[in-house]
């Protein structure tokens, strides 16, 4: 009996795993597994994640993380700007992986998705009389068209379901 050839990764797998050694690579120091989780967590989801859900995914590939070793990563992702830090609808902070450099988003409050906005919707350094800009945060909260048509993503499971709206007319 032959063994059966080995399945060649997709395209698609192999820019996550580059992806995350990239990730790994801007954490510095070593590249544990539970790190490793968490950036796949992060990179699997496409979303804003709250700590506690990153933690939930990621101890389903290293039983052993911790939420503080979630916090360190995000904390050392966020200061190589490899992720996106934003308000989810519960008013909770929640985490994307977003390394593309400095841009504004538009964010599903329904799902947590995050929508790219290019270029920066500030291309000149504002004038503001006696104050010195360094950096700024724009970022745009509405409902994705997945979320409008029904088909709502729980932000914290990431589970769809079928939603029935009503609109009331005036």
């Amino acid at each position: 009996m032959s063994a059966a050839p080995a399945r060649r990764p997709s395209e698609g797998e192999h820019r996550a795993v580059d992806e995350t050694a990239r990730a790994l690579a801007r954490l510095g120091g070593t590249a544990t597994t539970t790190r490793r989780a968490i950036i796949e967590s992060l990179l699997e989801a496409g979303r804003l994640q709250s700590p506690e859900t990153l933690l939930r995914e990621a101890r389903t590939r290293a039983p052993g993380t911790s939420l503080a070793t979630v916090y360190r990563t995000l904390d050392r992702l966020d200061a190589a700007g490899a992720i996106k830090r934003a308000t989810l609808a519960s008013g909770d902070v929640g985490y994307a992986y977003c390394p593309t450099g400095h841009h504004e988003h538009a964010i599903c409050l329904r799902c947590g998705r995050l929508r790219p906005i290019r270029p920066c919707l500030i291309s000149a350094e504002p004038s503001l009389d006696g104050f010195t800009v360094t950096s700024h945060l724009l970022d745009f909260y509405g409902v994705c068209a997945e979320c409008e048509a029904g088909d709502e993503v729980d932000a914290g499971s990431g589970a769809v379901r079928k939603v029935n709206r009503r609109v009331a007319k005036a």
